[in-house]
């Protein structure tokens, strides 16, 4: 896959370092949530396995030697994908041993061996400890690529033994204009880049998949829900019928919108404009309560981002709806 254009600086530099002294045998990419990381990765990951003598120019995207040719089959012996399974979230000790069993062979085509390990943060500590031990003595020529969308969460141990390379967010014009490549009116580019943390890949996907329209029925039901327009059974039943995490996710960028708006933040900084603003003009909730709020929803995201965490949906659900709608109340009744 092509690169997007927002990374062939990045790109470049990794292809110079290489040919001037090497890279590391374990790199930490890390970015926000929707800029195409793991597509660079990939490329880094086929680039580094390639035989081909083009290869130190950087472009392997049409090589046809017989390691791409594997690459393309996604059956190359000397590379391996290691991310949760199973229905797991969480990456545990037995994908890191095979890991650690394929790092540790001789490669069988290519000159050295690729594992990708994505996302870094999901990783337990048994599994963790596992990879330290091949992090501290790596064998041979062997790269481990590690991907992140959050890095203070990737265990410092594991950091220490891993250089960084962090990937920023293209500019709004840089991704408008590649939105618009991609047939994406600006007014919805905006929409979608505002939705998505300015991430282009991410607000593409937002589009394509419908996610605008069911984010926007969930605004209006939470609307309805604070002012008491709508009972909680049909919000939390239907709540409950949706991928737990992104609810929670939206639920959280929600909170951070609603604190923003109870410090003076204007509407431009806001993800969610449209609902905070009009539940605004109808209670402001109490910045105190709103923190307090805001800081269980995170935690709340981060143990289920881990996979460290199981939570009935409906009962999570509906515990948060009638808290929000009690924090939004009080400021009113004080109000009164």
């Amino acid at each position: 896959m092509a690169l997007y254009p927002w990374q062939n600086a990045i790109w470049q530099n990794i292809v110079k370092r290489h040919a001037k002294s090497g890279l590391p045998h374990a790199l930490l990419l890390t970015s926000t949530k929707g800029i195409g990381k793991h597509e660079l990765t990939r490329t880094i990951a086929r680039w580094l396995l390639c035989q081909s003598e083009s290869k130190h120019h950087g472009d392997v995207s049409s090589c046809q030697c017989h390691s791409c040719q594997l690459w393309e089959a996604g059956s190359h012996p000397d590379f391996m994908l290691c991310q949760p399974e199973d229905n797991s979230r969480q990456i545990r000790i037995d994908n890191v041993r095979k890991v650690n069993e394929l790092i540790f062979q001789t490669p069988q085509i290519s000159a050295c061996q690729v594992v990708i390990l994505r996302p870094a943060e999901v990783m337990n500590t048994n599994a963790a400890n596992a990879l330290l031990k091949t992090l501290e003595e790596p064998p041979g020529e062997s790269y481990i690529l590690l991907e992140t969308e959050r890095f203070g969460s990737v265990l410092p141990t594991i950091r220490s033994r891993c250089q960084r390379i962090t990937l920023p967010v293209p500019s709004r014009e840089e991704s408008i204009d590649w939105l618009a490549q991609q047939g994406v009116s600006q007014q919805d580019a905006v929409l979608a880049l505002t939705r998505n943390g300015h991430a282009p890949v991410a607000a593409a996907e937002w589009l394509s998949s419908g996610t605008g329209a069911k984010q926007e029925k969930w605004a209006q039901e939470l609307v309805q829900w604070t002012t008491r327009q709508l009972p909680l059974d049909k919000v939390a039943s239907a709540w409950a019928k949706l991928e737990f995490q992104d609810v929670i996710q939206w639920f959280y960028q929600i909170s951070c919108d609603a604190l923003k708006v109870a410090c003076g933040a204007p509407s431009a900084h806001l993800q969610f404009a449209e609902p905070v603003t009009e539940l605004q003009a109808q209670s402001v909730a109490d910045t105190q309560l709103l923190i307090t709020f805001q800081k269980k929803v995170q935690n709340m995201l981060g143990q289920l981002l881990s996979g460290a965490s199981h939570y009935n949906k409906t009962l999570t659900t509906e515990a948060l709806l009638l808290e929000w709608q009690a924090l939004n109340t009080v400021t009113a009744g004080v109000k009164e």
